[in-house]
């Protein structure tokens, strides 16, 4: 089997990286108005969803870039691959969304919890079968 560049996760990964920049300006805006340099007092509700939308965006991109990433090396289908990029990115909007809101307790933000537990739940499964398949036919 031959490696390929993963150029879907790139792409992912790019847009991924522009939402997280986008997320941690708004942070330091959000902290700058609080006059809260370092660390969340609670004191703050707006600052406080500032720092979880970027802090959970980047808790989640990480792990999923590498899983997508080795994914593409290993063969998976570019269809799939796509599909789950698009997913990831459409949940992480959906739940920067719904923390951007004053209730945070919402269906943007539930969706998307439940949607990148599904497709981080299906990359772990797909990542294992594919692995597996090639591991026991050497």
């Amino acid at each position: 089997m031959i490696a390929t560049m993963p150029l879907i996760t790139a792409g992912a990964a790019g847009v991924l990286l522009l939402l997280q920049t986008l997320l941690m300006l708004t942070a330091a805006l959000v902290r700058r108005g609080a006059r809260q340099a370092l660390g969340d007092t609670g004191q703050h509700p707006g600052l406080t969803r500032a720092v979880r939308r970027h802090g959970n965006l980047a808790e989640n991109a990480a792990i999923f870039l590498i899983g997508s990433a080795l994914l593409e090396m290993i063969g998976g289908d570019r269809l799939w691959v796509e599909g789950l990029c698009g997913a990831f990115i459409f949940a992480r909007l959906l739940h920067a969304l719904g923390l951007s809101l004053k209730n945070t307790v919402n269906p943007f933000r539930v969706l998307g919890v439940i949607l990148t537990f599904v497709v981080d739940a299906t990359l772990a499964i797909t990542l294992i079968r594919i692995a597996a398949r090639i591991y026991l036919s050497k």
